[in-house]
Parts: structure tokens; sequence; C-alpha cells
């Protein structure tokens, strides 16, 4: 069942590609040309393959971290929020330990407080979930306009960095460079964030399939009733695998700025480049919650988005259709997952 699930979302990917490699008609370019650039751009050489390892970090810690909840049928939305507050909590700690820790300790202390940071901020819907029954879907969606709102004024604020004073361009002061995440390609600033991000998918693999938790989630996920009456704590479970996954999206945000940009810098809806928390659910999902295959969709995702952006270079294409390519190769690829096409076809067939 598994393997036919996955022929079909391939399929679908692959229809997705065609689809979208028609919107290089506007620009009188072929679409299978441009669907050839758009591949080449993003897995076509070793920088190509470099840059989009370096994309595929955040990305592939984000939908790990989802990928722990959603295994219980509960649906954090709000992981670019969770993102946001960890990257303002490592960033706090980095500067603030800088002076007078060594390198290994900041990083340490740091990951340390994006993964608090993280798992505080998933904390009100769920706790508003377990004891009102409001809909989680809603509650974690609108904590990431707080928590964009909130980077936002931190940024003009309290975190304002000194050089973005004098330019008025919000940010806050850069990390040192010596606290930075250590660069395993330094041509292209790949970050041994990667190792994080592998690490912790099969860390959550093992956990998923082999520990008395990852059973009880999955249980949780295919009957509450059935849980309950196999005397397993839903709440306390669902409690627990959201503070696991806002804690790692918070983790993400901080392989971001240390591993990344070094600052933080406001962040924008429409920007999907950084968009991880809401890009992070196709990705885990693609993959049916298995952190392993996890990787694998994150890296072509990672490698799309990618060659997307340089194709806007190459071909002076707008950055509104380079989302839309994006777009729709998640939107066909999600058919994928969740339509039941290929039985329809054989009822229709019959």
């Amino acid at each position: 069942m598994n393997y036919i699930k996955g022929i079909q979302i391939v399929f679908f990917i692959i229809i997705g590609l065609l689809v979208s490699s028609l919107s290089f008609l506007m620009f009188h370019i072929s679409p299978l040309n441009g669907l050839a650039s758009l591949i080449d751009s993003g897995f076509g050489s070793s920088i190509a393959l470099l840059e989009t390892l370096k994309v595929t970090t955040p990305l592939l810690i984000m939908a790990v971290g989802l990928s722990v909840p959603f295994t219980a049928k509960f649906w954090n939305i709000g992981g670019q929020g969770q993102l946001i507050i960890g990257e303002i909590a490592a960033t706090a700690t980095g500067l603030a330990l800088s002076p007078y820790l060594p390198p290994p300790l900041v990083i340490t202390a740091s990951m340390g407080a994006a993964f608090v940071g993280g798992a505080a901020w998933a904390m009100p819907p769920t706790i508003m979930k377990i004891k009102f029954g409001a809909n989680e879907i809603i509650t974690t969606l609108m904590m990431n306009f707080v928590a964009v709102y909130l980077l936002d004024y931190l940024l003009i604020g309290p975190m304002e960095g000194s050089q973005a004073k004098l330019v008025h361009a919000p940010a806050s002061n850069p990390i040192p460079a010596s606290d930075m995440l250590p660069k395993l390609v330094s041509t292209v600033g790949l970050s041994a964030g990667i190792i994080i991000a592998l690490a912790l998918a099969g860390l959550f693999y093992f956990i998923l399939n082999y520990t008395n938790f990852g059973y009880e989630l999955r249980v949780i996920g295919e009957s509450r009733n059935a849980a309950k009456y196999a005397g397993i704590k839903a709440d306390r479970r669902i409690l627990e695998s959201m503070a696991i996954s806002g804690g790692i999206a918070g983790i993400a945000g901080m392989v971001l700025v240390f591993g990344t940009t070094q600052i933080l810098i406001p962040q924008f809806f429409s920007d999907i480049s950084t968009a991880y928390g809401y890009v992070g659910i196709p990705v885990a999902l693609i993959a049916s919650l298995n952190p392993l295959a996890i990787i694998a969709s994150s890296f072509f995702l990672a490698g799309i988005l990618n060659g997307a952006y340089i194709m806007e270079a190459l071909y002076s294409v707008p950055i509104d259709v380079v989302i839309t390519i994006y777009g729709t190769i998640m939107l066909f690829s999600m058919i994928g997952v969740i339509g039941d096409v290929f039985k329809a076809l054989r009822r229709w067939i019959k």
C-alpha cells in the first residue's frame, strides 16, 4: 500500500512540474526548456546541490518537528511562529552570552533557548484545545501573526542593532562570527546545521516507529476512543508532542540565524523562501510523516525552490511566477497525498 501511495505521489509531482512549466510560455520560453533549466538550477551541479542542501536544512528540521503532532492528527499550523520565537530566543541568548562563554557553550545555550522558546509558544493553542476544545488549526495559525509582529516590535525596540539605527533598516546586532555554526562548505555557507537536521530525522524516525511514545501517538491519530480504552493519556501525549514540535521549530530558527543570516531580520508573509513553517507542512505530508522520507521530500522541494529563484535571475521571470511554480508543484503533490485517485479511476473504468 505504501509502495502504491509512493508511486501516486511521484506521479502527481511530475504532473505538477509539467503544469507549472506552462507558465514559461508567457515569457516565450519553451516549457520543456524552462523545466530542464529549473531542474538543472536546483540539482545540476555541485554548487547547485550545495545551495539546495543549505535550503534543505531548516526545511528538514521544521518538517520533522511537524511530523510529531501530525502523527496524532493534531494539526500544528503554527510552525512559522514557533520558528520566529526560536530565532528571537537564540539571538538574545547568543548576544548576551557571547562575551562570557566559549563558542561551543554559546551555541549550545542558544539552541536550548530556541527549543524552550518554540515549545513555550506552542503551549497556549495546545492548552486551549485540550481544555476548551478550540480548533488548533485556527489558534496555531493566529499565533504566527503574533510572532511576526512581536519580532517587528523587538527589531525597532529592545533588540534593534546599532547599525540598523544608522541605516533605518530593522535588524538585530549580528551574532559574532566565532559563535556561528561551523561551516562545512564555506563557499556556499553550508553549515553544520545540516548535520543537526539529519540527526533529528534519524532520532525521530526511531522515536515514532520504535518507542511507546510513537506507538501511542499513532493510536491517538487513528482513534481517540481506542486510545482512551487502551489507557493512553491522549491529552498528555498531545501536549508533549506539541512541546517537541514547537521546540524543534525553534531549533530551525536558531539554525537559520546561527548558520545563515547571522542577524534577526523582519519576516514577510509573502516571502516563501523564509516561510519554512508553512512549506514544512506539505513536505511532512508528502513523506507520509516518515522522518527518513522527509529527508528526500525536503531536499526535492528545496531544490525546486532554489532552482525557481535562479530561474528568476536567468530569464527575468517575476517573483510572482516563481512562487506560482512552487505552489503548483506543492498543490499537485498534495493531491497525490490526499486523493485516492487511482482507486477512483479503477472504479470508474469498471
